[in-house]
């Protein structure tokens, strides 16, 4: 997975609580995490309502945690280009009483279930086509099932144990794309482009629908502080802005489908601007203005190129110059979302 903002302290913790099934104290606060379209506006794909429900554990225990901390340092030490959207231990314990900004975490979660519920259906479609050796419709959903994984990024891998089984890349194992550990889309988006051949890849598509279904069961349990949602916002335009995020071509090497996920990941980030929008008016309405203006810039460039019902081109068509365009829309969009702490009092 990507380092650029890992706490390997912090995850390591959270490994250790999510296995054991717990995610908060006995008293209800926020322990160590903080905890298409939830919000009318936000823009999505279509939504669908519910979550998955899970109980937790009232607490783990040492063996536990000591094994999920070895398998993490493991698993750190072995990859480097899964999510790079990382929320620290320190970022998720922002807090604020503002009631404006609770409201904000209020309409996240419902998001968050929607995006999962989403993308565990349209998932489904993907994988039943990778069983049903139909490569055509296989190659259609692959993207489709996606967008949902990239618009909740930051709340996705925050549970690293799934996020490195659904989202891993080649370059994470010794082995490559022969490991056996190399496991969730990017298998089969090999599989589907690079081979042409899946008749060995519905263990693969059953162990994608197994994990993503672990990850609404665990996403149901984290608790979210308002610090979650100013920092994924910025951290969401990070993920396409990073040298090795979707500017660089590498997280969809084999379809050339990058700018799906681009598209994608900007509307997390806007999704979770328009839900902290009544607190960004009250407080800075300069400053909310600026941002969608930057939001609207963005959103053009890209549809300059495509959208989701016409297609984007292959991502090897993308010009140096519309890349640099791109990075620098993406920097300037990214610094004035790093201001949304310090604007709502976040501390």
């Amino acid at each position: 997975m990507k380092t650029r903002f890992r706490n390997i302290a912090a995850t390591a913790v959270v490994v250790g609580l999510l296995a054991a099934g717990c995610s908060s104290s006995s008293d209800g606060e926020v322990t160590d995490l903080g905890s298409d379209s939830g919000s009318s506006s936000a823009s999505g794909s279509s939504s669908a309502s519910g979550s998955s429900s899970a109980s937790a554990s009232a607490s783990a225990s040492a063996s536990a945690s000591e094994a999920a901390t070895e398998e993490t340092t493991a698993t750190t030490e072995a990859d480097a280009s899964a999510s790079a959207t990382r929320i620290s231990e320190e970022d998720a314990a922002l807090n604020t009483d503002n009631p404006l900004v609770l409201a904000a975490v209020d309409g996240y979660r419902a998001y968050v279930a929607e995006q999962i519920e989403t993308m565990i259906a349209e998932t489904k479609v993907f994988t039943d086509a990778i069983r049903a050796g139909d490569i055509d419709k296989a190659k259609e959903y692959y993207q489709i099932s996606r967008r949902p994984w990239e618009r909740i990024e930051p709340i996705a891998a925050l549970i690293e144990a799934i996020d490195g089984a659904v989202d891993a890349r080649e370059d994470d194992f010794a082995a490559g794309v022969e490991d056996p550990e190399f496991t969730g889309w990017h298998r089969l988006e090999y599989m589907l482009w690079s081979l042409g051949d899946i008749s060995e890849a519905g263990p693969f598509a059953d162990k994608l629908d197994a994990d993503l279904a672990k990850l609404a069961e665990t996403a149901a349990t984290l608790e979210l502080a308002p610090g979650v949602l100013t920092v994924g916002a910025q951290e969401l335009i990070e993920e396409v802005a990073a040298p090795d995020g979707k500017l660089s071509g590498e997280e969809e090497r084999y379809s050339e489908t990058d700018l799906y996920s681009f598209q994608a990941n900007v509307e997390g980030s806007q999704a979770l601007v328009e839900l902290l929008a009544p607190a960004l008016e009250e407080a800075d309405p300069a400053l909310l203005a600026e941002i969608n203006a930057l939001f609207e810039n963005l959103n053009g460039q890209l549809a300059a190129l495509g959208s989701y019902e016409g297609g984007y081109p292959p991502y090897s068509q993308v010009t140096d110059e519309q890349r640099q365009e791109f990075a620098a829309s993406l920097d300037q969009l990214a610094e004035k979302l790093s201001l949304l702490n310090g604007t709502l009092g976040l501390e």
